[in-house]
């Protein structure tokens, strides 16, 4: 089973919400894009996840089958492996949840928290 932070890390493998990012951990992603890519390169069912997560990086699915075959590369990559670990802070708070970011045109109230006890209010 992968870790959220490395589902996070897949998600935007697959192109998903990097804008927040530093240039050093955009200049890192694109490495660890590339890598996989390379990596991927004749093995049907890891570049297939990579595609299919390309393609829909919405689909909670194909970013999970995505982030899988991620930790298998870096288990088996050193290359892949010190790309991860090197974006992984970029992606983790410092008590193990994940940090979302919201984009695009947004109509409405967006509101992301981990734990709320009692009750929110919005508007009048």
């Amino acid at each position: 089973m992968v870790d959220e932070v490395t589902i996070a890390i897949a998600a935007a493998v697959a192109g998903k919400a990097a804008e927040s990012l530093t240039e050093s951990a955009k200049e890192a992603l694109k490495k660890l894009r590339r890598a996989l890519r390379e990596r991927f390169r004749g093995d049907r069912r890891a570049q297939g996840s990579l595609e299919a997560a390309q393609d829909d990086y919405d689909d909670a699915g194909q970013v999970r089958a995505l982030a899988v075959q991620l930790a298998a590369a870096g288990d088996q990559d050193p290359q892949i492996r010190r790309l991860t670990d090197e974006l992984r802070p970029h992606f983790a708070t410092g008590d193990g949840g994940v940090v979302n970011t919201v984009e695009g045109d947004v109509s409405g109230t967006v509101i992301q928290a981990r734990d709320i006890h009692g009750g929110i209010g919005i508007g009048g």
